[in-house]
């Protein structure tokens, strides 16, 4: 027990913590998360450990910008909104679909 179980279970635990409300992480970046990327030359996805950014641009512009570790876009949209300090300079958001 004290050799297999108890290392095992802190193992676990420690791994909890790192993973937050996730369901992956890199183990040489603990804030990435693994995503599904795109197909390579030999036609097959991989899932590789990424971040998902989101930016606002205006008349081409990148006025602000976020890393989260969501491999989907729509647990972003509002997380994003809320930390811009430049939301109030923009009459539309536009947004796609995911």
């Amino acid at each position: 027990m004290r050799q297999d179980l108890i290392p095992r279970a802190k193992k676990y635990e420690e791994a909890e913590t790192i993973f937050g409300e996730r369901n992956s992480y890199a183990k040489t970046d603990h804030d990435a998360t693994f995503i599904h990327m795109k197909e390579n030359h030999m036609k097959n996805g991989h899932l590789k450990p990424g971040d998902n950014i989101q930016a606002a641009t205006i008349d081409q512009y990148v006025v602000d910008y976020a890393l989260y570790p969501n491999p989907t876009n729509f647990k972003t949209l509002k997380p994003f909104l809320a930390q811009m300090t430049v939301l109030d300079k923009f009459k539309n958001i536009v947004a796609d679909a995911g």
